[in-house]
């Protein structure tokens, strides 16, 4: 067979075999998974959610779910269903279509939902349709708001010495003209938790009323385990008015019983040190996990709007391949006289990983000095084999730059960013012969007009940059007066001079050391001098 009818009868097969995937793909059902989301704080999404958020080929999510987790891992097709009152995306009947279409498609199906999907979040519901239309499912059970926000309020809904029993019911229920909560039971049930309850929180007060003393503490915890959450404490006999003057808004618990009152003792979350603090991430999504974890541990809220994305192609790949030939052929001398530079970790993952595919490995640096510009970067080569001879002092370019002018090296080659240059013309003006790789490309995260109007709505506190060019992009989208009136911290001097050079002032929080850890600790010092809830 020649190498003509050989392509040809390859095609003609290739083709047959998809079209015989799509069709066994179409007769293939799928599943839908109904997972629970927690009350908010991301930290409080399950193992098995994250796995199957990782897994999942859609995920169709609610307005109370997590957004968060949704970003960091999935990496599926999203699709917000949220609703808020008087303001429904997809009717209920339409969702549970839209669980029934993919998983029909052969698609794996993730259902996330905040709080627990079996708690007043119709998970039953939607299970008995996927059921009826013959639809394989799983639940996975999430932290109900009902008691995690109280626990956050510093609320035990049981307590040896107070009550040993208690009762969950949904305000949407008491809504109702002819409601089925029967006020005189719950009056004997110990704490009485109602959630969804800012609309119908005067009738559930003057209910309760004719059965509990209106002296009984009763607490309102409003976006309960995030950093806007809200707290008022009051008595059946106040509380509303309390409620007004506070402008308690949905969503919000409501919660009555002697307990309540001991939220002034035990309240602990809006002691820490971020609480009330909304932080933008402008790092790539897949960059984010580890700043966001810091943010939301110390309670401020972590808002992902990346400005940047990091990019590989086909020439990236060639260019890998070119260089690893080039210098698998230089002698031992050149080698010794050689140093490769891997200037961020972005560069080493997407250096390592195109090699060991094109069949090279860290045997190739046999006989060269290997620089690392950051101690993540370093980290980075650690995971690869490699323990990098020089990392300059300050983790910056130019401290790079200074050693390698004072030392005998003849040859440096930089393994870096297309189009990013800053220390290479004085490195050639001492004599060293300098050779650039481009082995990625940042480019621009885009962003729809709705991604700007919302982070612009959110009014956070605190934008965040680690490199010149994602202030850069970011500084595109948005007016030069919105973004003075926040307080910027970033990485290296010379992003707070892009910062200045553009916005005309001197970023607030600047963190010498090139790493996110040391990026964090000059935002916890702002914080306390400043004041944590201003």
């Amino acid at each position: 067979m020649d190498s003509k009818t050989y392509e040809t009868y390859s095609t003609i097969n290739n083709k047959g075999n998809r079209e015989r995937d799509i069709d066994n793909n179409r007769r293939k059902k799928g599943k839908v998974y109904i997972v629970g989301g927690g009350p908010g704080d991301f930290l409080l999404v399950s193992l098995r959610a994250i796995k199957l958020l990782q897994e999942a080929d859609v995920v169709i999510y609610d307005h109370l779910a997590p957004e968060i987790a949704v970003e960091l891992f999935s990496s599926g097709e999203k699709i917000y269903v949220g609703k808020e009152a008087s303001k429904h995306t997809l009717s209920q009947d339409q969702i549970n279509d839209l669980l029934v279409r993919y998983a029909l498609d052969g698609k794996k199906v993730v259902r996330f939902k905040g709080g627990d999907p079996f708690i007043f979040g119709r998970g039953g519901e939607e299970c008995e349709y996927l059921r009826e239309h013959g639809i394989d499912f799983e639940v996975v059970p999430g932290i109900s708001s009902f008691y995690s926000a109280l626990a956050y309020a510093g609320v035990p809904v049981t307590h040896r010495d107070f009550v040993s029993s208690f009762a969950v019911v949904t305000g949407s229920e008491a809504e109702k003209e002819s409601s089925a909560i029967d006020f005189s039971a719950l009056s004997k049930c110990g704490t009485v938790v109602f959630l969804m309850t800012v609309k119908p929180l005067p009738k559930i007060v003057n209910e309760l009323k004719k059965y509990i003393d209106p002296k009984t503490p009763c607490i309102i915890v409003q976006n309960g385990t995030l950093a806007n959450q809200k707290v008022v404490l009051g008595t059946l006999e106040d509380i509303l008015q309390e409620v007004e003057e506070n402008k308690i808004s949905p969503p919000a618990i409501f919660a009555v019983g002697r307990v309540s009152a001991l939220s002034k003792k035990l309240r602990w979350f809006e002691e820490k040190a971020l609480f009330g603090k909304k932080i933008v991430i402008t790092r790539p999504i897949d960059q984010s996990y580890q700043f966001a974890v810091m943010i939301s541990e110390n309670g401020g809220y972590p808002i992902l709007f990346p400005s940047i994305k990091i990019e590989s192609d086909e020439n990236h790949r060639k260019n890998i391949g070119d260089f690893c030939a080039f210098i698998g052929g230089l002698d031992e001398k050149e080698r010794r006289n050689s140093v490769i530079v891997f200037t961020s970790q972005n560069g080493v993952e997407i250096f390592f990983n195109t090699a060991l595919e094109l069949g090279f490995d860290s045997r190739l640096f046999f006989g060269f000095k290997i620089a690392a510009v950051g101690e993540k970067t370093a980290y980075s080569l650690r995971k690869f084999g490699i323990i990098p001879d020089l990392v300059p002092s300050d983790f910056s370019t130019q401290a790079l730059a200074n050693e390698l002018i004072r030392s005998e090296i003849k040859n440096v080659f930089f393994l870096r960013a297309q189009g990013v240059r800053n220390i290479e013309s004085e490195l050639e003006r001492n004599g060293k012969f300098v050779k650039n790789v481009d082995i990625y490309r940042i480019t621009k995260h885009n962003h729809t007009e709705g991604d700007v109007k919302k982070l612009t709505e959110a009014d956070p506190d605190i934008l965040t940059f680690t490199s010149s060019l994602s202030f850069e992009f970011f500084s595109e989208l948005f007016p030069k007066e919105w973004i003075m009136k926040k307080v910027i911290a970033c990485i290296g001097r010379v992003t707070a001079k892009t910062v200045e050079r553009i916005l005309g002032k001197y970023p607030e929080i600047v963190s010498e050391h090139h790493t996110i850890e040391a990026l964090f600790d000059k935002i916890l010092e702002y914080s306390a001098r400043n004041g944590t809830n201003s």
